[in-house]
């Protein structure tokens, strides 16, 4: 509370209206679809504001070096905006200038280095991440993270690995998750990285599936050799799946000969040797368990609609007749019941999760 909130309070209280101290200052915040639309006023504002430059000064863009400058000087015009006391027009009115010069810098980057170049996504990468920590914006960093992310892979797809990009995103972001309340002076930063990762890494991992390569819109042949084939990716996701389990397990203080912790690891190892066929499930099943863990809704929203997408695709894909899909249904429907049925008998959750 500011000064004079305090005389009143102090008046308040000696004239017998309200006891004990002067309550906390609340601050209230816009309700989300205000800040979505907020956002996207904001995205459309820049879109606006590159027109106008490209119309008034065509010169911005003939010339790289200018380009740069000018581009380096708006995102930190947005960062000192951002700095002022919170604000959501201002903060949208930064996260237009920031954008529009971040187009003016990659357009740069893109006319001076080789675009065929593995270079030119380097230097994206290294610009969106360097943003993502830097500006102190929370839609900003989902955006700057989900940008690196999709930079990322178009890295590794020009080296030929690609199907490790899942992966590695899906262990960032799990990193993030399950740290987010050990780093509470950073958790905001966290958690907005964290999404943008997980929001990167959906797409990501439905284009590896419905494609052989992760960057479907270059022609094919100016794509180098693939010498990660799909079963390693598939293989660095289950021993992220494991990772995010044990870490679980540790944090509820499972000990790893306990019946808790052999249940879950033995089928956590189950759905990572399925995964090798149904690609996808555990990116879906990664994304809810650190939504529960967190009980955060959102992730749990995300990972049950990527699971269920991931196993849609799959049954869609396969090659058979609908007669044998409908019959792999009823005998997995039935299964997952007597799985249902038989967890109570197995894990005698409350009996042991109360004595760890």
């Amino acid at each position: 509370m500011n000064q004079r909130d305090d005389k009143l309070w102090v008046t308040l209280r000696d004239a017998g209206l309200v006891e004990g101290a002067a309550p906390e200052q609340i601050t209230l915040e816009s309700p989300w679809y205000v800040k979505t639309l907020l956002a996207f006023s904001g995205w459309l504002a820049s879109l606006f504001l590159l027109g106008f430059m490209g119309v008034g000064f065509v010169f911005v863009f003939e010339n790289n070096v200018v380009s740069v400058v000018i581009g380096s000087l708006m995102i930190a015009g947005a960062y000192a905006i951002l700095r002022m006391p919170k604000n959501e027009f201002f903060e949208h009115v930064a996260l237009a200038i920031s954008l529009a010069g971040q187009v003016l810098i990659i357009y740069s980057i893109f006319q001076i280095v080789d675009r065929e170049s593995v270079v030119v996504w380097i230097l994206v990468a290294l610009l969106q991440s360097f943003l993502a920590v830097v500006i102190p914006s929370f839609v900003h960093r989902v955006f700057s993270s989900a940008v690196a992310a999709y930079a990322l892979s178009m890295v590794l797809s020009s080296m030929g690995a690609a199907y490790i990009v899942s992966g590695i995103i899906m262990f960032l972001a799990a990193w993030l998750w399950l740290n987010e309340f050990r780093y509470v002076a950073h958790m905001q930063k966290m958690r907005a990285i964290g999404y943008g990762l997980i929001l990167a890494l959906i797409p990501l991992k439905a284009t590896m599936l419905f494609s052989s390569n992760i960057i479907g819109w270059r022609p094919d042949q100016s794509l180098p050799e693939l010498w990660i084939q799909p079963w390693m990716g598939e293989v660095l996701a289950a021993i992220v799946t494991l990772y995010v389990t044990w870490q679980l397990l540790q944090r509820y203080q499972q000990t790893l000969n306990s019946r808790v912790a052999i249940t879950a690891l033995s089928s956590t190892l189950i759905i990572c040797v399925v995964s090798l066929e149904v690609w996808g499930i555990t990116v879906g099943i990664v994304i809810m368990l650190l939504g529960y863990a967190g009980s955060n809704r959102v992730l749990q929203g995300l990972g049950i609609t990527s699971l269920l997408f991931y196993i849609s695709s799959y049954y869609y894909l396969m090659e058979t007749t609908l007669l044998a899909k409908s019959q792999t249904l009823l005998v997995v429907g039935l299964l997952l019941l007597m799985i249902h049925w038989l967890l109570p008998y197995i894990l005698p959750f409350k009996e042991e999760v109360g004595d760890g």
